[in-house]
């Protein structure tokens, strides 16, 4: 009997501290209405440059508490939006089986949620970007904090067309820096939904630019996708570096992109220029920081993404 009480008792301390926990906002007021100030509130929030209501600041996203603080923040980023949050709690076994028994199998949740087309439609296009950081010391503000930004802003711009054939899939992606497991995991979503995909864009690290010519990296195995993004970065004097993919054996596994290559769809990936060395040089470390985003790059760089979704949904 005395063990059965107990349990209610967890129980119920658990549930009101959930119920607790989802009253006490972490955003006191609606974001800004200019994209440059939201994207600096945004990135600002996620790397512990601003604090939080109730005197909490984020900063690091690579414990399990440390994400489940930023779950807590994406959904009410997506809800700045009029967009329903939804979570996608997923669990992972090591590779070696014995690894489970003794530290238990990796744990995370995704946060998505769904901007409608305007009129009846069956495809999606998805936006995604990671928000869990590399190092257990690493505020994560250009990796990935300047992404997410990035994909709030075009879902802000997309939402005030007034004509959309397309749904719009807004994806944070949790423990990209273990091995892809949560766009692995989105992607086993996206089976059991039956999507009929139109396109992935996943974006990673878009806050360094040092030699200023704005130039965004993409790598996709999608020509169609692959033309959108440089004719229309053409029309705006932006240089694009690309990377051609070939999707026959594709294991690159270095980025959230990598996960939805081998499933054959339309897929692409673009940040700075990570692999063509204009890129940040403090990845994963302490000095990932608000202080060396360039935040002039990533709003060109928002502006042309955009530009292409605003194309793409009509």
């Amino acid at each position: 009997m005395r063990r059965i009480v107990f349990l209610i008792t967890i129980i119920v301390t658990l549930t009101s501290c959930q119920s607790s926990e989802d009253v006490q906002a972490l955003l006191e007021d609606n974001l800004s209405k200019e994209k440059s100030e939201y994207q600096q509130q945004i990135v600002g929030h996620l790397s512990g440059e601003y604090e939080l209501a109730n005197n909490i600041t984020m900063g690091i996203r690579w414990s399990k508490e440390e994400r489940k603080l930023a779950e807590r923040y994406l959904k009410e980023l997506l809800l700045q939006l009029n967009i329903e949050p939804q979570e996608q709690h997923y669990m992972s076994p090591n590779l070696n089986p014995a690894i489970d028994l003794i530290v238990g199998p990796f744990q995370g949740s995704n946060v998505y949620g769904i901007l409608p087309a305007t009129q009846s439609s069956n495809e999606y296009i998805i936006l995604g970007a990671h928000y869990d950081t590399g190092k257990r010391n690493a505020p994560g503000a250009i990796d990935n904090a300047t992404g997410i930004a990035l994909i709030y802003s075009v879902a802000q711009e997309v939402a005030e067309m007034k004509s959309r054939d397309k749904n719009i899939v807004l994806v944070f992606f949790d423990q990209e820096e273990e091995e892809l497991i949560g766009s692995r995991a989105f992607l086993d979503l996206i089976k059991e939904k039956q999507w009929n995909v139109h396109s992935i864009h996943c974006f990673d690290m878009v806050g360094w630019d040092e030699n200023q010519d704005k130039a965004m990296e993409i790598f996709s195995p999608s020509e169609s996708l692959r033309s959108i993004y440089k004719e229309t970065a053409a029309a705006h004097n932006i240089p694009i570096h690309e990377i051609v993919i070939d999707p026959i054996g594709y294991e690159v596994s270095s980025t959230d992109f990598d996960a939805f290559v081998p499933g054959g769809y339309s897929v692409i990936g673009a940040g700075e220029l990570f692999y063509h060395r204009d890129s940040t040089p403090y990845k994963d470390s302490p000095k990932d920081t608000f202080e060396t985003v360039d935040f002039s790059y990533l709003l060109s760089s928002s502006n042309l993404v955009a530009e292409i979704i605003k194309k793409l949904v009509l």
